[in-house]
């Protein structure tokens, strides 16, 4: 692995966007938040030129509106350059700024939405830690998306490097193959992150490093026809994968009350048992009384309100139910430990992970594993009592794990206050990254050869991976349980029958 110091790679200056073909484009700040696609356009093509392009406006999602910012494409380039010498021209009672649009250095414009709708979040710091120190390296994006990510991984890449990328999204398979088309160093599987080691280890790839952005993707979040948004109406569905399980509304029409009621508490509602409970009993009572539980978002989002009753929190009050079923759907918590654990397996010695969370729950699945697998630190007080008191043991427990690995982590980071300004959906994320170590102890390992010579028993032990359920594209994947995870057990037992 090339070091980040005299071996990294020197700094690409950003191209100016525009040909012929593409068109020439303008990015426009300070626009009216009330303003839309077409008066903009009307108005750059009568001052300018004509356009190449329909007029692309940052919404913001939570109240569908224009930002205050956009871009706006031109068919020749003096009709670019006629809008940049307008700079401060008047819209809509506002003096606008206009600038040449660029094409970043990490290949996705910092305030575009790629493909209209959609900004990786934290796409620089992303590069810097993951692919700036090895720019030949094999990658994994767990999580096309709509490719942003991959976008920008690949751009960072030598012509040496490549990239693997999965999803369940028969939508975003459909972006990954054109993407697969364009260049020879991406691969698409149309399967779960969870089972990268089961596509990738029979092909014999070894990764620098993997990706993992565990929030929704904007596309699928602002499609109404997927039905993850209550203010918007659609068949409430709330699948990743619509060719695979069932929708919500089937699920809603099949699940036990005590379970449905679980369900909103552990991953919605989990500060108001209450208000789980209720909206459990409104959902039973509407298939006891024949009213039938609705099959479209609006309409049960209108139910969970009901049984909710006002909300205190300035947000819509089935948000949070939305959120516990699409999370219990797609098994999300269940697909983020097989995830993480299944992308260490690929990694090579210091390949390091990197993980997006959006929710306080995500960071706790996080933080919980890293726990489970974190290198021996030398300060620990445990490792230093053993190989004070008792240094046969401490050398055992080297011994032991000269063919395993731990992991240590950097400091979290979370995006700049410029990104959040430029993409408020940004706010909520942290990036975490993960470094692999070979041949190293955990700290388990220590407590298991500790506890006992202390009287204090054995350590709690770490869950096995949940079972594999998905059934998959993909012709190299095999479902059932992680093989590993036999050996992890008979990792640990000398300790644990100590």
């Amino acid at each position: 692995t090339t070091g980040a110091g005299a071996g990294a790679p020197a700094a690409v200056k950003a191209p100016t966007q525009g040909t012929d073909g593409d068109g020439y484009e303008v990015f426009v700040k300070y626009l009216p938040h009330d303003c839309e696609a077409r008066d903009v356009a009307s108005f750059f093509e009568s001052k300018f030129g004509p356009l190449k392009d329909d007029v692309r406006l940052l919404i913001n999602p939570a109240t569908g509106q224009c930002k205050g910012a956009g871009f706006v494409s031109f068919q020749t380039e003096p009709a670019r350059a006629a809008a940049i010498a307008a700079d401060g021209i008047r819209f809509g009672g506002r003096h606008l700024s206009i600038t040449a649009a660029k094409t970043g250095t990490y290949g996705v414009r910092g305030t575009d939405q790629a493909h209209g709708t959609h900004t990786p979040a934290m796409l620089r710091e992303t590069i810097d830690a993951l692919v700036a120190p090895n720019r030949d390296g094999v990658y994994v994006d767990g999580t096309f998306g709509r490719g942003g990510h991959s976008r920008g991984i690949l751009a960072a890449l030598s012509n040496r490097g490549r990239l693997h990328a999965f999803d369940m999204d028969p939508e975003a398979i459909a972006e990954a193959k054109k993407l697969e088309a364009e260049d020879a160093r991406f691969t698409i599987h149309h399967a779960p992150f969870g089972c990268m080691d089961t596509v990738l280890k029979p092909k014999g790839v070894v990764v620098a490093g993997v990706f993992l952005d565990l929030g929704i993707s904007s596309p699928q979040f602002d499609d109404a026809s997927r039905g993850f948004r209550p203010e918007q109406d659609g068949p409430l569905d709330l699948r990743f994968d619509v060719t695979r399980g069932i929708p919500a509304s089937d699920y809603l029409r099949r699940v036990e009350r005590d379970d449905l009621a679980r369900v909103i508490e552990t991953y919605g509602e989990t500060a108001d048992a209450t208000a789980a409970r209720r909206v459990a009993d409104a959902v039973c009572l509407a298939r006891e009384t024949g009213e039938g539980v609705p099959s479209t978002t609006k309409a049960f989002a209108s139910l969970v309100a009901r049984a909710k009753g006002q909300e205190y929190q300035a947000m819509h009050p089935a948000k949070l139910t939305f959120q516990a079923l699409r999370i219990e759907l797609n098994q999300e918590f269940d697909e983020m430990r097989r995830g993480m654990r299944a992308a260490v397996e690929v990694m090579e010695d210091g390949g390091r992970l990197g993980v997006l969370t959006w929710k306080h729950s995500e960071c706790a699945i996080l933080v919980d594993f890293f726990r489970h697998v974190e290198e021996t630190r030398p300060d620990l007080p445990l490792a230093r009592f053993l190989e004070d008191r008792h240094p046969s043991v401490a050398a055992e427990v080297a011994l032991a794990n000269s063919d395993g690995w731990a992991l240590t982590a950097d400091d979290a980071k979370r995006p700049s206050e410029k990104e959040t300004r430029e993409n408020s959906r940004s706010r909520s994320a942290i990036l975490h990254v993960l470094r692999k170590r070979c041949r190293a102890s955990r700290v388990v390992d220590v407590e298991r050869a500790a506890y006992p010579l202390l009287g204090w028993g054995k350590p709690p032990e770490a869950p096995p991976p949940p079972p594999v359920t998905f059934a998959y594209a993909d012709a190299n994947v095999t479902p059932g349980k992680d093989k590993k995870d036999k050996k992890e057990k008979k990792r640990g037992s000398k300790w644990a029958e100590a």
